[in-house]
């Protein structure tokens, strides 16, 4: 083993054994942190202390970070090991895990919380009726994108929008007004393939 690997490996299993009440779970969320306003992440393992991510970002120990869970969860840290794809993050204050992972309150029961959303402000297209209209992507999730175009689309007309750097995707109008339309997907993007697109500017053209 490398010697950087068996640093990290070791900080790893300390951390590890520090962490009380550690919670195995599979969190998509918005990584934030210095120079990146936005990349995606998974929440693999979680405490009251602090978590372990996914992440193809590249973090330092000691590095300031903010991670956005569904629903808007925010949660605050800084980076105690790297390696492999993963990091550990220590909590700035210790987090309520049941409030993260519990389930939702039944007067909430009918608000379906929503993924973590991406700036993008990408121009694309989208075919109505096979009519092509050209539109910006203001910001995306893996569910759903915020549209910017000239003239507002009914609620619920079937479109297909067209992304750089992303397969075409069928989506439905759910919300309308006077710059903005709302569409959800009916076919997700990927964990994979949205974070290899937001990593790659190029792509997105």
């Amino acid at each position: 083993m490398e010697p950087n690997a068996a640093i990290a490996s070791e900080n790893r299993d300390e951390w590890i054994e520090r962490a009380p009440r550690t919670v195995a779970t599979l969190l998509v969320g918005k990584l934030r942190h210095e120079g990146n306003p936005g990349q995606l992440c998974r929440v693999r393992n979680l405490s009251e202390r602090g978590m372990q991510i996914d992440t193809i970002a590249s973090l330092l120990p000691d590095m300031r970070i903010t991670v956005e869970l569904r629903g808007g969860a925010l949660l605050n840290g800084a980076i105690a090991w790297t390696g492999g794809g993963r990091a550990g993050v220590r909590f700035d204050t210790p987090a309520d895990v049941n409030a993260i992972l519990g389930k939702p309150q039944p007067e909430a029961a009918t608000v379906r919380p929503r993924s973590p959303r991406f700036a993008a402000d990408i121009p694309a297209r989208i075919s109505s009726f096979g009519r092509p209209i050209d539109v910006v992507v203001a910001d995306l999730s893996q569910g759903g994108a915020c549209l910017r175009l000239q003239r507002p689309l009914r609620d619920d007309t079937e479109v297909i929008l067209m992304i750089p750097g992303l397969p075409s995707r069928r989506c439905t109008t759910r919300w309308s007004n006077e710059e903005f339309t709302g569409v959800a997907f009916h076919d997700p993007i990927s964990y994979a393939e949205l974070s290899a697109w937001l990593d790659s500017p190029a792509a997105r053209g």
